[in-house]
């Protein structure tokens, strides 16, 4: 009897091991896979800085028969494509009758507060006033990475004007 126990143990565990094997030989030959694809996405938002250098008229000469020009940039980076426009403010020393659209800029002397006056412009030619609203400010289309512009200023020949030092502080205003 003990004899055939031991036998059926020893069959019991001949067909546990062949059924564990076979099961593993089934699991190879019968393995399968699965895919899917990964869908990845991002959104690309406006994005600008701004950094406007300084406008200095250099000497003015009130006696002199020619305008006092001088220019500035205005540099911009924005994200490519996005659209843009710069404004700029009347200043802090606006003449009366001043307006967002139509500015009348002076700069004050630090000496009496004596006052002199000056236009900014969009171009070279002097003749589009930069000023403060949509339908005055300089628009463009980013072109990614550093995008600059021109600010043009004048001083009107023949003003009137203390000696001293004049200054005045005007925001530029990136809008996106």
């Amino acid at each position: 009897m003990k004899m055939k126990l031991e036998q059926n143990t020893i069959k019991l565990a001949i067909a546990a091991g062949v059924l564990i094997g076979s099961a593993s030989l089934s699991t190879a030959v019968h393995a399968a896979t699965a895919f899917d694809n990964m869908i990845v996405t991002t959104n690309v938002a406006m994005s600008c800085t701004v950094d406007a250098g300084n406008l200095d008229f250099n000497t003015y000469d009130p006696t002199s028969s020619s305008a006092n020009d001088a220019s500035a940039v205005i540099t911009s980076t924005c994200t490519h494509g996005g659209s843009a426009k710069i404004t700029l403010n009347e200043g802090a020393v606006a003449a009366t009758g001043s307006s967002a659209a139509v500015p009348l800029r002076q700069m004050l002397n630090s000496t009496d507060a004596s006052k002199l006056a000056y236009s900014l412009y969009q171009n070279s030619e002097r003749n589009v006033v930069w000023g403060n609203t949509a339908d005055t400010g300089l628009g463009f289309t980013a072109s990614g990475g550093t995008n600059t512009s021109t600010v043009y200023g004048r001083i009107a020949s023949g003003l009137a004007a203390s000696v001293g030092s004049y200054s005045d502080s005007v925001s530029v205003t990136l809008t996106y």
